[in-house]
């Protein structure tokens, strides 16, 4: 699996990526996905998100992504907008719209909220920005 690019050390003014939060019943499911390597494309992404995610206990406020959320986000490199639902990989369906957060755009996803935006690279070098535009969480 390709390593995404070397970032600023975490907290630094330099590191462009947004603080992101999750939920401890989450990190928990996406922790074992990650402890088990696999051909996902955004397996190595969504490992460095969670080592750098502020991890808290109980309910996430309404508009941070989580599993099951549903989110609108504009992919600024294609100039469209999108909406999917965040799912683990066996509950990922193209035709359904949802997407694994072992897909590296389910995986920049994670933990976001509307207005922040999320740059990474593809393993071809190509670097990918979305932006988070809105999210609905049932229940």
């Amino acid at each position: 699996m390709p390593a995404s690019p070397p970032v600023p050390p975490l907290g630094s003014k330099r590191d462009p990526r947004p603080p992101i939060t999750v939920c401890a019943e989450d990190y928990d499911a996406l922790a074992a996905l990650v402890a088990h390597p696999s051909a996902a494309p955004g397996q190595a992404l969504l490992a460095v998100e969670l080592e750098r995610a502020a991890v808290v206990e109980g309910a996430l406020a309404a508009n941070r992504v989580r599993l099951g959320s549903q989110v609108d986000y504009h992919d600024l490199d294609r100039d469209r907008t999108r909406t999917i639902r965040l799912c683990l990989p066996h509950e990922a369906s193209i035709d359904e719209h949802r997407v694994s957060v072992t897909a590296p755009v389910g995986a920049a996803l994670l933990g976001l909220r509307p207005g922040q935006r999320f740059s990474w690279a593809e393993a071809g070098g190509r670097v990918r920005s979305i932006k988070v535009l809105a999210v609905r969480n049932d229940g």
